[in-house]
C-alpha cells in the first residue's frame, strides 16, 4: 500500500532535514571556528607605524630599592588594627568567619618586620633570565628558561600564564623542574600580564582577556615560536582559551586548571536535574567519586555568596578599593592572602588551621607575591582586568569569542584539583573544548596548583607534551 499524500510530504521534509543536519555535521562542524579581534594600542601618544615599531627584546633585572622596604616596614609597624575582636568559644579567635583571621594577620606583620628578606628574594629572582619587549605600546616583562638536553631536537615552547592575585612567581618552581629535566628540550616563557608585576599598566581602557591573548601571541612570535603550548590558571585559563580560539594554527596544545564554559540552555537543564534529581544525569562515575559531596547546589551557592564579593567590587569599582590596598602593605597582604587561603582549602581546613590554611605555602612564597604587588604599585591596575572583562561581556561585542568553541584541531588537557574554585562537568566542558586529550584529577591542591603542587603540575605538562 502506497504512502498517502500527507505521508509523502512528511517523508520529504524529514529527508531534507536529515540532509541539512548531515551537511552541518560532516562539513560545518569540522570547519574551524573563525574568530577575530580588534587591534588596539594601550600606550601613550599615538600608535607608531609598523616600520617605527620597536621589536627589540631587552634584558631586565628585578630592581631592589631599600627605601621601599623601609617605607613598607614603617607602614606595617603603624598598622591600625580593628577593635574589638569577636569572641568564639570564650576566646578572641574568630576563625576567619568575618574575613582574614586577626591572629594570622598579626603573625604576618611580625614576619614582615623581623624576618622577611625582600633583598634576598630579589637576588634569587635575578638568577632567572628576565626580559622586556614593547607590544601594543606596553613594555611586557617575561622570564625565559631555555633547557637544551638534546642538541638535535627542536625545543618545546611553553607559555605559562598566571592570574589574580598571582604573578609570574607561581610558575618558577615548575620552570626549575623543567630545567632539571634530562629528557627534553624546552623554551619556557613566563610573562607578567599587562598591569601586573613588571609589565606596564595599560594607559587606555579595553585591556580584556582577548586583548591580552593578542599580546601574548605577539610575544611568542617575537621570540621565534610559530608553534607553542599554553598552560594557565585563573585569568591564564581565560587568556589561553582565547589564544587557542584566535590562533589555532599556532597553539599546539592548551593545558588549563580552570575551565571557562559556554553554558547553553541545555546545560542549565542538565545542571538543574543533576543537582536536584541525580548526579548520574550529568556526571560520570569517576567525576562523582572525585566530587564526593561537593556537587550540591545549595552549598555551592552559599560558597559563591561568601567568596564572590571581591569579584563584584573589582568588576565595578576597582580603583576605589585600590586606594586602600596601595596605601597599606598589611591591608594588601590580608586581601591577597585571604584568597590564597580560601582558594586552596575547604572552610573546615581554614577554620581548623592555626594559620588560616596558609601552611600549604611558605610565608616567603606568599609574601614575595605580595611584595611584588607592593613594590610595583600594580594592585589597582591588576584588578581592572575584572572591570574590562565584565564591561566587554556586557557590551556583547565579543560574544562569539567569549561563548564559542575552540577548533577541534587544538588538543586540550584539563587538570582538576580538589579545592579549585569551580568544577565544570566533562560533558559541559566538551562543548567549548571539543578535543580533550587529558582529563586529570588531583586529590589535593587548589587554585594555585602550580606553586602548591609543582611536581604534580610539572608531570601533567610533560604527560600532555608526550601526547602532542
Amino acid at each position: 500500500m502506497g504512502l498517502s499524500r500527507l505521508n509523502r510530504v512528511i517523508a520529504v521534509c524529514i529527508l531534507i532535514a536529515a540532509i541539512i543536519y548531515g551537511w552541518k555535521t560532516l562539513f560545518e562542524a569540522r570547519r574551524p571556528p573563525c574568530y577575530s579581534i580588534d587591534v588596539k594600542y594601550f600606550g601613550s601618544g599615538v600608535s607608531p607605524s609598523t616600520d617605527a615599531e620597536d621589536l627589540s627584546i631587552k634584558p631586565f633585572q628585578v630592581p631592589f630599592d631599600r627605601s621601599q622596604v623601609d617605607d613598607m616596614i614603617s607602614r606595617v609597624r603603624n598598622t591600625r588594627f580593628y577593635e574589638p575582636q569577636i569572641a568564639v568559644d570564650n576566646r578572641h579567635v574568630n576563625k576567619s568567619s568575618y574575613g582574614f583571621n586577626r591572629q594570622t594577620a598579626e603573625s604576618v606583620r611580625e614576619y614582615l618586620i623581623n624576618t622577611f628578606d625582600w633583598k634576598k628574594t630579589v637576588q634569587e629572582l635575578n638568577t632567572f633570565s628576565h626580559f622586556k619587549t614593547n607590544i601594543a605600546g606596553l613594555d611586557i616583562h617575561f622570564v625565559r628558561v631555555r633547557k637544551n638536553a638534546q642538541t638535535n631536537k627542536k625545543r618545546d615552547a611553553i607559555l605559562f600564564l598566571h592570574g589574580w592575585p598571582g604573578s609570574f612567581l607561581e610558575y618558577l618552581d615548575v620552570a626549575r623542574q623543567f630545567n632539571s629535566s634530562t629528557t627534553g628540550n624546552y623554551d619556557i616563557i613566563i610573562p607578567s600580564l599587562p598591569g601586573y608585576g613588571y609589565s606596564d599598566a595599560p594607559l587606555r581602557g579595553g585591556m580584556n582577556p582577548p586583548q591580552m591573548a593578542r599580546i601574548m601571541q605577539n610575544l611568542m612570535q617575537r621570540l621565534g615560536h610559530s608553534s607553542y603550548v599554553v598552560c594557565g590558571g585563573d585569568w591564564g585559563s581565560f587568556i589561553g582559551t582565547h589564544m587557542a580560539q584566535l590562533y589555532p594554527g599556532h597553539v599546539r596544545g592548551l593545558l588549563i586548571t580552570l575551565v571557562t564554559p559556554a553554558l547553553t540552555a541545555k546545560h542549565y537543564v542538565q545542571l538543574g536535574l543533576a543537582h536536584f534529581l541525580t548526579p548520574t544525569i550529568l556526571l560520570d562515575f569517576d567525576e562523582q567519586d572525585f566530587l564526593d559531596e561537593r556537587f550540591n547546589a545549595k552549598k555551592y551557592l552559599e560558597f559563591l555568596w561568601k567568596e564572590g564579593g571581591y569579584f563584584h567590587l573589582q568588576a565595578t569599582r576597582p580603583d576605589t578599593i585600590g586606594y586602600a590596598l596601595n596605601d597599606s602593605p598589611l591591608g594588601l597582604a590580608a586581601y591577597i592572602l585571604e584568597k590564597w587561603s580560601r582558594w586552596s582549602n575547604t572552610q573546615h581546613d581554614v577554620d581548623q588551621s592555626i594559620n588560616s590554611g596558609l601552611g600549604r605555602f611558605t610565608l616567603d612564597q606568599l609574601l614575595s607575591n605580595v611584595m611584588l604587588y607592593w613594590t610595583t604599585g600594580t594592585i589597582t591596575s591588576s584588578m581592572r582586568l575584572y572591570y574590562e572583562h565584565i564591561t566587554s561581556l556586557a557590551s556583547g561585542y565579543d560574544d562569539k569569542l567569549y561563548y564559542g568553541p575552540l577548533a577541534a584541531s587544538v588538543p586540550v588537557a584539563i587538570a582538576n584539583y580538589r579545592n579549585e574554585l569551580l568544577y565544570v562537568p566533562r560533558t559541559i566542558a566538551r562543548a567549548r573544548y571539543p578535543n580533550i586529550k587529558l582529563w586529570l584529577y588531583h586529590a589535593s591542591g587548589g587554585h594555585f596548583a602550580s606553586i602548591e603542587q609543582p611536581q604534580e603540575y610539572y608531570r601533567d605538562v610533560e604527560n600532555f607534551l608526550s601526547r602532542l
